[in-house]
């Protein structure tokens, strides 16, 4: 198994570092400037990228669930097929960033930078996207069912297709964004809806 320090060696000496299929579970790679770097099929479950830089990444075939991306720099890191569930992306940078056809179900994203996010085909189920930023981004076929918004910004974002049953949708920033049916969420809080424009004729019946 490749140690912090056999990494940390191989930055200093400036090489292009591929870490496909390697196992790598609970690794410490905090703060470290992992850019460029290719992680396809490796095993990352539990890693601790906390504060890292992997700005142009591209990871595919992953397990990284438990993974901590809490003020990590992803900005333009393609994740692919891979399994993100229980991550922390907590006031991460994720501009640009592409997570494709993947689980991220029951991971964190409070305060993140997601500006011009790709999200298509993903399962984020059960997850929490409180104050993040997710402006024009691509969020098409992503099932969000039972995740939480509350006072995001995703206005000028394509939802087609995603999944939004139960979803907690708080003051949120949504301007023209394009949906199917109507609009999932209300202006202002969830709490002023009136069930009774909604609940069938017969409902007490």
């Amino acid at each position: 198994m490749i140690t912090r320090e056999e990494i940390e060696r191989m930055l200093k000496e400036g090489k292009d570092i591929d870490l496909s299929f390697e196992d790598l579970e609970g690794i410490d790679l905090s703060y470290l400037d992992l850019s460029n770097i290719t992680f396809t099929g490796s095993n990352l479950k539990n890693a601790n990228f906390e504060g890292a830089k992997l700005e142009g990444s591209f990871i595919a075939d992953a397990n990284l669930e438990g993974a901590n991306f809490k003020n990590a720099n992803l900005q333009k890191t393609v994740l692919q097929r891979v399994n993100l569930r229980n991550s922390d992306f907590e006031n991460a940078n994720l501009f640009r960033t592409a997570i494709l056809v993947s689980d991220v179900s029951k991971s964190n994203f409070k305060n993140a930078y997601m500006v011009r996010v790709r999200l298509e085909d993903s399962k984020l189920t059960e997850c929490i996207f409180d104050y993040a930023d997710m402006t024009y981004s691509n969020l098409r076929g992503a099932d969000f069912q039972k995740s939480s918004f509350i006072r995001t910004k995703f206005s000028y974002s394509d939802m087609r297709k995603a999944k939004l049953s139960n979803v907690w949708f708080e003051n949120v920033e949504a301007e023209e964004v394009l949906i199917y049916g109507r609009k999932p969420w209300i202006e202002g809080s969830k709490a002023e809806v009136n069930y009774s424009k909604i609940m069938p004729s017969n409902y007490d019946d």
